[in-house]
């Protein structure tokens, strides 16, 4: 009998413009991407020091980090890395484009995850053009990765995949939840669960529990 080649483990970048949007719009996927073997690298924009709901920013940043590499543990991936941009004023500048560009060049990742272009909040819209931009002037002939854009604050209108997450759902939750200084004031947790509950029974055909939807990015 011959033995089926084993498909080679991927290199994964996520891009989140706050600490909890990974675990928010992606987090079940990215465990499937641990479960498969592939190497996972998560990349914090901004530390979300303006979401302390009344803390001061410098503490609010060191709970949220905090929380992120807690969310991390559970989702089973321990490369973080935060840059440390301004929360609520993410600018896409030549610098920022530069620092992402060499980052892809040299750890050449297969996909890319970012927050999708028509989201509400403004940083997660920057994000998405950040991406983008970066690629855009990417050097012509240079692989390009595959970009899954993720629906967080505002649904997708389009989607161009669905992954089936109803083994990873109880993951998920269990890293948003992680997030505990966000969820005490707003519940991600049950948006979450009620957003992949409706992905799943509308749109995982012929019909899964839970699922995250994804839109590619045309470049």
């Amino acid at each position: 009998m011959t033995r089926q080649p084993q498909p080679e483990p991927q290199r994964v970048l996520v891009l989140s413009p706050h600490p909890d949007d990974e675990a928010i719009g992606c987090g079940g996927t990215l465990r499937r991407h641990v479960l498969a073997g592939d190497e996972v690298r998560l990349l914090f924009l901004t530390s979300g020091e303006n979401g302390g709901h009344g803390a001061p920013p410098e503490v609010t940043a060191q709970v949220r980090e905090a929380e992120a590499r807690a969310a991390a543990d559970i989702l089973g991936f321990s490369r973080i890395e935060f840059w440390r941009q301004p929360d609520g004023h993410l600018r896409v500048n030549g610098n920022l484009i530069g620092r992402l560009q060499a980052l892809v060049k040299a750890w050449r990742p297969h996909l890319i995850y970012v927050t999708h272009p028509a989201e509400m909040h403004p940083d997660h819209r920057a994000a998405a053009r950040l991406v983008r931009q970066s690629l855009s002037a990417s050097r012509p002939g240079r692989p390009v990765p595959v970009v899954r854009m993720y629906e967080v604050w505002t649904p997708l209108q389009r989607m161009d995949e669905v992954v089936d997450i109803a083994s990873e759902m109880e993951t998920k939750l269990a890293a948003i939840r992680a997030y505990a200084s966000q969820c005490q004031v707003l519940r991600f947790d049950d948006a979450a669960l009620g957003l992949n509950r409706y992905r799943g029974e509308m749109h995982c055909w012929p019909g899964g529990d839970y699922a995250e939807i994804f839109q590619w990015m045309k470049l």
